[in-house]
């Protein structure tokens, strides 16, 4: 399959540059970072674009040759991150982004908001049937069950071998779901959009419980070690999920770090907690 190659003064900008190029959203693209950018001496002598690789993916393909994912979902990457104080001498600019300045769900102002069952209950069938149009023209003979959960409209695939629709690391899952999201709020604005989740084999349930123990065994290292932490790497949707729930933890707060694939989450203790602890 045909690959290109896209430039920029970060990774998030060769990507931006890619999606408009191609027209075509990141969902859809297999991104490889070939090389990071560098700010040189002084920012002048050395600096050097950051270097991308991206492919389209076919995801009838991945079906195709994908195997059934484990039951057991792998903490989101396995590399030992870097300290808290490296990421913050490393992004400055990024030192001020908490929780309550990141848009809600890292999802910028397109972010579908949460609705009533009243407002989710026309695009139901909608969506159900969608997602089976989909499936039909990828030759899956599946049930998809709709239903509403927590404020966004839940579609369950149901079938034999329908565990194969999950992909690696769930990207064929979240190929999926970026199409019904996309076909079913074609016509509606940024604010009005529904957030539709598509499942299979509960993964999407396993994998929020799995990040919510991550979350929570970090949240618990920070508070311990009255410092910060800094998690490995994730997705969008994954760093969405760790800021909901530690949001909920007044002892600790959360800001994110670097730039595209790279990009991670730091927990840090309150100065509350901090200040408390020392006069014990």
């Amino acid at each position: 399959m045909s690959s290109y190659e896209f430039t920029g003064k970060s990774v998030r900008e060769a990507i931006v540059r890619a999606c408009e190029e191609l027209k075509l959203d990141e969902a859809l693209l297999d991104i490889e970072v070939l090389e990071e950018s560098t700010r040189g001496f002084l920012g002048i002598v050395g600096q050097r674009d950051a270097r991308i690789r991206v492919r389209k993916r076919n995801i009838l393909q991945e079906v195709m040759e994908s195997e059934p994912a484990p039951s057991d979902q792998e903490e989101p990457g396995a590399i030992e991150p870097p300290t808290a104080e490296a990421l913050e001498e490393e992004y400055p600019e990024s030192a001020t982004e908490e929780f309550q300045q990141v848009a809600m769900f890292e999802g910028g102002p397109e972010q579908p908001q949460t609705l009533s069952e009243q407002e989710l209950s026309p695009y139901l069938d909608e969506a159900g049937e969608v997602l089976r149009e989909i499936l039909k023209r990828m030759f899956v003979e599946a049930e998809v069950r709709a239903s509403m959960l927590d404020g966004a409209i839940y579609l369950d695939i149901k079938g034999d071998g329908s565990g194969l629709l999950i992909g690696k690391k769930g990207q064929t899952l979240d190929a999926l779901q970026f199409l019904v999201n996309k076909i079913v709020n074609r016509e509606n604005a940024p604010g009005e959009k529904v957030e539709i989740a598509v499942d299979t084999e509960s993964y999407r349930l396993r994998k929020r419980e799995n990040l919510r123990e991550i979350a929570l065994k970090t949240s618990q290292k920070a508070k311990k070690t009255l410092k910060p932490v800094a998690m490995s790497p994730m997705t969008p949707q994954e760093r969405r999920i760790i800021h909901l729930i530690l949001a909920e933890d007044r002892e600790v707060y959360t800001k994110s770090y670097g730039e595209g694939a790279l990009r991670r989450i730091v927990v840090y203790p309150r100065r509350g907690q901090v200040s408390k602890r020392r006069r014990r």
